[in-house]
């Protein structure tokens, strides 16, 4: 065990108080005035801890010059202590007459920040002290020599330190008090921690006030910024004009009131932020946003940007024109499940706490999120308004693409085609066409900067577990007549009537390939509309429940666009419930029924077993109309339209009718692949080689016979 050695008299002290950059006199008062506390000095010499921290620290921080031990190297710490209390009520004495205050750019920044939030004399100590300590190794190590405390025992502390009553330093660190509710600190209340750990500063903001003079809103930039201007307006928003016109409105009657917040939701990539920014300019307001980043460029947890969120409030309450716009806000108002699941330090304020919040913002807050469905309802109904931006409709989405590739050497028609992909968003597009704009810039052909575009797009959509984009070239296509479909209506009269109504539920059955989905295509082009296609594997889901939430998501979605809904394999919905075996087959059914039935617009199922539909859905439909394979003068006009360019004998018109009418179940879809089977180009388009194309074609569907005459068609072949 060391010796222990004596002092030889009492230490001296010095001081260098004036002109000073550093707070090193502040911070000797501080100790001194821990010393100097019976209950703090009892807790010094008893706690092991106190070993931590040197007798050259502890000097310095006391600003001893001088200690005339006969040893410095075999120092009892415990008789330091009981020393340097003698002395400290007149060191003491001295330091306050000096009037000290925190100084350089720690002071002068300081100061702003309380003059900005508003902080009275207790609260701005309280926050100065702690900036000292968070940055001050050896003030850590010196308190944390008074070990754990609770509540009651770190208010004392503090009240010692600042020389300041109880009650003052109890509401300074009180949920109530200005420092909480601006989100610069944090004290725990429950856990028992030494001085250092009790209370919490805002991330990085100890470092970052202490570093330079800075204006109050510089200084704060890193934890939310003025934003920019938007690159879109709200012309760019025709699909939620009216929601756009009812905010805008309530914005401008109910300025100044507190509790205003918008929830906007929607998939990544549909401008939920542009549309924000929009607002705000058509407002003529400043929109600040709340970073979701910290200076390291690394994602910072909801705890740490709702403690931004606040401080932004408490800094911005005094600007009447400004608004808040706090993004990706999933891990602000998580599901009871994730909350459980997320570890305590990432968790949210409480409900309760969070609702209070809600209603009492003084500037205004756009809420941001790519889903709202993990929210709780005590969160949601505390929104003025909930906006959800939707994928563009087609007619947005062409205009978006046609200014973006203003200046590539790309097809029209090939915008149309993509204009009409539903899994494209604007961000997607914008992204992939900049990319594609570096990459061809000296590009002339179409094709190449198209196929680029496309694969570019692909690679995004894949990531994000969306279907590729099937863009069909357009001189690959048969030409679309109605006159290729064989029916018992006219077809045309049927078109027409839909045409005035702008309404009607079809039920569209048949074999594959008879032209189900292409009259689709075609009424939605005669009613200027766009087309809204959803197939068994777009809508059907393995959760339970998610398949009714997604056909009702699609005709919410024909709703918006106003649009023609078609539901192909319409058999997986809405087959027979006297065949169910499970309970979400019939729930399936039933949504599918009653979405029907509000419709108001052109429904359209095609399937190819009609004979097991549901007898109430068959009721709910205007007309059901069967398409059958072609008859013999259709299939010749789509055979003519395959060798259009070629030059054929009368003669040998009359023989290739002949083999057609062997082929009685030829569909439009078998005319389709074989004119793609050609576009290979390792067989050359010759009328005996389509004849058995086709024949390959029909021979693969039931019910199919060879007949006897197909044999003249290698003959015909010679011919030509």
């Amino acid at each position: 065990m060391a010796k222990k050695t004596a002092l030889h008299s009492a230490p001296q002290a010095q001081y260098s108080i004036q002109n000073t950059e550093d707070q090193s006199a502040m911070i000797a008062l501080w100790c001194l005035r821990v010393l100097r506390d019976s209950r703090c000095c009892r807790r010094l010499v008893t706690t092991e801890r106190f070993r931590d921290i040197s007798t050259n620290q502890l000097m310095n921080l006391l600003a001893f010059n001088d200690l005339p031990f006969e040893d410095e190297e075999d120092v009892d710490l415990v008789e330091f202590i009981k020393q340097v209390r003698k002395p400290a009520k007149g060191l003491i004495k001295t330091l306050e007459a000096a009037k000290l205050n925190l100084v350089g750019a720690l002071g002068d920044n300081l100061g702003a920040i309380a003059k900005l939030l508003d902080l009275n004399k207790t609260e701005a100590d309280v926050l100065g002290f702690y900036i000292v300590l968070m940055t001050n190794k050896s003030l850590e190590l010196f308190l944390g020599m008074l070990g754990d405390m609770n509540r009651r025992e770190f208010v004392q502390m503090l009240a010692v330190v600042l020389s300041t009553k109880t009650a003052n330093i109890l509401q300074a660190t009180s949920k109530e008090g200005r420092l909480y509710r601006s989100g610069l600190m944090r004290i725990d209340n429950n856990g028992a921690n030494d001085a250092s750990r009790k209370a919490e500063l805002l991330n990085g903001f100890a470092e970052l006030i202490i570093s330079e003079h800075q204006s109050p809103l510089n200084l704060l930039s890193r934890y939310f910024t003025q934003c920019d201007a938007p690159v879109l307006n709200l012309s760019n928003y025709p699909h939620i004009e009216e929601p756009t016109h009812t905010l805008l409105n309530y914005l401008k009657n109910e300025q100044g009131k507190k509790g205003i917040n918008v929830l906007v939701y929607g998939e990544p990539g549909t401008g939920k932020t542009q549309w924000v920014k929009a607002v705000s300019h058509a407002l003529n307001r400043e929109l600040f946003e709340i970073n979701n980043e910290d200076e390291d460029g690394d994602g910072v947890n909801g705890v740490r940007r709702v403690d931004t969120y606040k401080l932004a409030q408490s800094v911005l309450a005094t600007q009447a024109n400004a608004l808040i716009m706090f993004d990706e806000v999933e891990d602000v108002f998580p599901s009871a499940m994730m909350s459980w699941l997320m570890p305590r330090s990432s968790q949210p304020n409480s409900k309760a706490w969070m609702n209070k919040l809600l209603e009492t913002n003084p500037v205004p807050t756009f809420w941001i999120s790519n889903a709202v469905h993990q929210m709780d309802s005590a969160y949601l109904r505390r929104f003025d308004m909930v906006v959800e931006i939707s994928t563009p409709p087609t007619s947005v989405r062409k205009s978006i693409l046609q200014n973006l590739v203003a200046d590539l050497p790309v097809r029209a028609e090939w915008i149309d085609q993509l204009a009409k992909e539903r899994s494209l968003v604007p961000a997607v597009m914008e992204r992939a066409i900049k990319v594609a704009k570096s990459v061809h810039a000296q590009q002339t052909n179409p094709r190449v900067i198209e196929t680029e575009i496309e694969t570019l797009m692909n690679a995004t959509l894949q990531a994000q577990g969306k279907k590729e984009l099937l863009i069909k070239n357009p001189t690959e296509a048969l030409a679309y007549s109605l006159n290729y479909l064989n029916t018992d209506l006219n077809l045309e009269k049927l078109v027409e009537g839909i045409k005035r109504r702008e309404q009607g539920r079809f039920c569209l059955y048949g074999l594959p390939g008879t032209g189900k989905t292409a009259f689709g295509h075609y009424v939605a082009e005669q009613l200027d509309k766009p087309l809204i296609i959803k197939r068994a594997s777009d809508l059907l889901s393995p959760y339970v429940g998610q398949a009714e939430r997604n056909i009702a998501a699609a005709f919410k979605e024909a709703r918006k666009e106003g649009a023609v809904l078609q539901i192909d394999e319409a058999d997986s919905f809405l087959q027979s419930r006297e065949k169910a075996q499970r309970s979400w087959e019939i729930t399936q059914v039933n949504e599918m029924l009653t979405q029907m039935e509000a419709f108001e617009g052109v429904f359209i199922a095609s399937t190819n077993l009609v004979k097991d539909l549901d007898q109430a859905a068959m009721r709910r439909f205007d007309v059901k109309l069967k398409f059958k394979p072609l008859k013999p003068n259709q299939a010749w006009l789509l055979f003519a339209q395959l060798l259009k360019d070629q030059d054929v004998s009368d003669d040998d018109v009359e023989s290739i009718k002949k083999q057609i009418e062997q082929l009685s179940l030829l569909t439009p879809g078998d005319f389709a692949a074989v004119k793609r089977k050609f576009s290979l180009g390792y067989q050359d388009l010759e009328p005996g080689l389509v004849l058995e194309a086709l024949q390959e074609e029909c021979s693969y569907k039931p019910g199919y016979q060879k007949s006897a005459g197909i044999g003249f068609l290698s003959e015909l072949k010679s011919v030509f």
